[in-house]
């Protein structure tokens, strides 16, 4: 069972335009920019879900993991998605975890994802906004584009 969290996130229209400007040079390693931005903007979310989740629960924190989306909804409308939650080593989810976390007909509800989402959504939007601007003002003055280097730079004063 998945969730999905909407955010609006002010600058990103610039940013937009700063990546267009800067192309293929933002994809880096490990899939460039974006992704880095939010693998850093996620880790905030898994830090508060390992805090909340109920720690008789068969130590479930020790599966708690951000990991990249290999296959992005195409509704979302995006190229990069990351996931906080419950993923076994195999990459596959668990289902225990989302028994504790929307309960069962048995067990009452135990949320610690959600809250772990909803409590970090401005922390994690400012940090992968400023991820993202810092990294195209590194990438800009790197190949010489001064207006994607200035909107960087902007975005990241915001």
């Amino acid at each position: 069972m998945s969730v999905k969290v909407s955010v609006d996130v002010i600058g990103l229209r610039e940013l937009e335009q700063a990546l267009q400007e800067l192309g293929s040079e933002v994809a880096g390693k490990n899939g460039g920019l974006v992704r880095n931005a939010l693998m850093a903007a996620a880790k905030p979310v898994l830090e508060m879900a390992k805090h909340l989740v109920p720690k008789d629960t068969h130590k479930l924190e020790n599966s708690l993991r951000r990991s990249r989306q290999k296959e992005v909804d195409p509704e979302l409308h995006v190229n990069e998605a990351v996931d906080v939650g419950l993923i076994s080593r195999r990459g596959r989810g668990t289902a225990y975890g989302a028994f504790v976390e929307f309960g069962t007909s048995q067990k009452a509800k135990r949320p610690y994802l959600r809250p772990a989402l909803e409590g970090n959504i401005r922390e994690s939007t400012d940090i992968f906004r400023k991820n993202l601007a810092t990294g195209i003002v590194r990438v800009a003055k790197k190949v010489g584009n001064k207006n994607a280097q200035a909107i960087g730079a902007r975005i990241k004063k915001l």
